[in-house]
């Protein structure tokens, strides 16, 4: 069922393109939080979503019962003067929203280093809602000097074997698929409709303002 429903979204999305030029595009926006109480001006980075269900091919997307995966990729760096500058660490989280047409609702499960949490939401707009939420980072830079957050976020539409891995990771087994897929011209439509429909994925990059640690 869902490949006939994405041969209907990638037919959609030909014929709506001069439409969706004109449409909202998603976006990411990266602020710092205040200086912490410490007195050593240690900053969180904290970052929004921004528009994602008001960007049409997104929201058809997930209307077509493709699940999208929001992947974010923090590195602070130790800004030096007059120098390349410093890359001190990197922390990663990921964020995969489903739409479940039998249940009319909305699955989001956190992949964070913790362990996967799982959430529902009832309507389109609570999952917005959700997903527009500012959030922040916990993660601050070590030492002192002058830093600055660079934030990636890669937003992609996955397909049937991407599933399988996440279903296997969370089910506490191999990311790797331990059998052949199980049909090679399923997965070859798959990915057909994919590059079609335009939704191989998308990449945002934002960086914060440069903050001072004593």
């Amino acid at each position: 069922m869902r490949r006939f429903l994405a041969a209907g979204l990638a037919l959609g999305c030909v014929l709506s393109a001069p439409a969706l030029a004109q449409t909202p595009r998603v976006g990411l926006s990266v602020s710092l939080s205040p200086p912490d109480t410490l007195g050593r001006g240690a900053r969180y980075a904290r970052v929004q979503v921004r528009s994602l269900f008001a960007d049409q091919r997104w929201a058809e997307a997930l209307d077509q019962s493709f699940p999208i995966r929001l992947t974010f990729r923090m590195e602070i760096w130790r800004s030096r003067e007059g120098w390349i500058d410093e890359f001190q660490r990197a922390t990663e989280w990921s964020t995969v929203i489903q739409y479940e047409p039998l249940q009319d609702q909305y699955k989001v499960t956190d992949l964070l280093l913790s362990g996967p949490v799982e959430t529902r939401y009832p309507t389109r707009d609570d999952l917005a809602r959700w997903i527009g939420t500012t959030r922040e980072v916990d993660a601050l830079p070590v030492g002192g000097g002058v830093f600055y957050y660079d934030i990636k976020l890669r937003i992609s539409a996955l397909s049937d074997e991407d599933m399988e891995e996440i279903e296997q990771f969370l089910a506490g087994g191999s990311a790797t698929p331990g059998r052949p897929e199980r049909s090679s011209i399923g997965r070859s439509f798959r990915r057909f409709i994919l590059r079609l429909a335009g939704l191989p994925g998308e990449d945002l990059n934002v960086k914060t303002e440069r903050f001072r640690v004593r």
